[in-house]
């Protein structure tokens, strides 16, 4: 009977050795990050936070003048 394992070990063996040197690339990419720094990150969230209120105020403000407008129809209708 044929093996079936290769020059470079068997689907288990090959499959650990490209784990581990993937792991290893993104060690190396990590290093290359420009992580932003402590104030730049709660400066970022502060505006994040902004447009999310900004965007809940206006989805707000746009269901009830839609609320108002459906509600004016069906009175019109009935």
């Amino acid at each position: 009977m044929a093996s079936s394992q290769t020059r470079d070990g068997n689907f288990i063996v090959r499959g650990i050795k490209t784990a581990i040197k993937f792991l290893w690339e993104v060690k190396a990419e990590l290093t290359k990050v420009s992580w932003p720094t402590k104030e730049e990150v709660i400066s970022s969230t502060w505006v994040v936070l902004f447009a999310v209120g900004i965007t809940a105020v206006w989805v707000f403000a746009a269901d009830q003048f839609s609320a108002i407008l459906i509600s004016g129809l069906i009175r019109l209708i009935h």
